[in-house]
């Protein structure tokens, strides 16, 4: 099944890896957006969201609950460094479906992406306590 993605803010050297991962994981419509621009990504209507929300100059929680707010069917990914746990929860509370760290390999992110997308929610195993 066809499904709308975009990847949004994520470093230009992470997006072959990310594109590959969506495309194996039966998200091929694929849409970068070289920022996270809340409005622009309303208008994309994406299914599957992946954002880094790492480098924002703005709250990334707050960020993250703004997506929520005008994309509440979407799958939204979080691609992240920083593995501590309170941070994956942090996350999740602030809208997130899907936690996954920047240190996951193809197969690691596109059972990820899998599981998000027929569950709603994953977390990468690194964030375990």
């Amino acid at each position: 099944m066809a499904r709308i993605c975009g990847l949004a803010g994520v470093d230009p050297k992470d997006i072959p890896l990310l594109r590959a991962a969506l495309i194996a994981a039966a998200a091929p419509d694929l849409t970068v957006v070289a920022h996270l621009d809340v409005v622009a990504l309303r208008t994309l209507a994406p299914e599957i969201l992946v954002v880094d929300i790492d480098s924002l100059k703005v709250d990334p929680l707050e960020m993250l609950r703004q997506l929520r707010f005008v994309l509440s069917d979407c799958v939204i990914v979080v691609h992240t460094a920083t593995i501590e746990s309170s941070w994956g929860r942090a996350c999740h509370l602030a809208g997130a479906s899907c936690v996954l760290s920047k240190e996951a390999d193809e197969s690691q992110l596109i059972s990820g992406f899998k599981r998000a997308i027929r569950t709603g929610c994953f977390t990468d195993p690194r964030f375990a306590a």
